[in-house]
């Protein structure tokens, strides 16, 4: 099968609720997704969004939940540093037309990195990944 990329940008206004003051990173996102994608072994409409991180005594958990229709997930990940990311973003990987959240960045250089689910690996075999992000608000 020939694989082929396709770049996709979504650019969106950006801005970050903190739930708490002084917080390294805020702990409620708000994004507006334009597209279905799949997270963790879910599928999820487009729509409107709040990501939650709920830490754990052994990592950091995200809650993904619609604001308008009540869908959510909850999904285990693990932390990313870097100095390089400056805006607050979720990162998809898109094959074809699917897309898998990859990526939860809330600023300042921290995020959150996805598990590759069984899904999406057998849509990276059958073709080639664009990287897509959506800005939070």
């Amino acid at each position: 099968m020939k694989k082929q990329a396709l770049a996709v940008v979504v650019v969106l206004v950006i801005s970050i609720l903190a739930a708490g003051k002084g917080l390294a990173r805020p702990r409620l996102l708000k994004a507006y997704i334009p597209f279905a994608f799949e997270a963790g072994n879910r599928t999820l409409p487009a729509g409107r969004y709040q990501i939650e991180f709920v830490e754990t005594g052994s990592g950091v958990l995200e809650r993904i939940r619609q604001t308008d229709g009540g869908q959510q997930v909850l999904v285990s990940t693990i932390p990313l540093d870097s100095t390089g990311v400056p805006a607050a973003r979720l990162l998809f990987h898109q094959y074809g037309t699917r897309y898998f959240l990859a990526e939860i960045w809330g600023g300042e250089g921290r995020g959150q990195k996805l598990s590759e689910s069984k899904r999406e690996r057998e849509a990276a075999n059958a073709a080639r990944s664009v990287g897509v992000s959506v800005a939070l608000r």
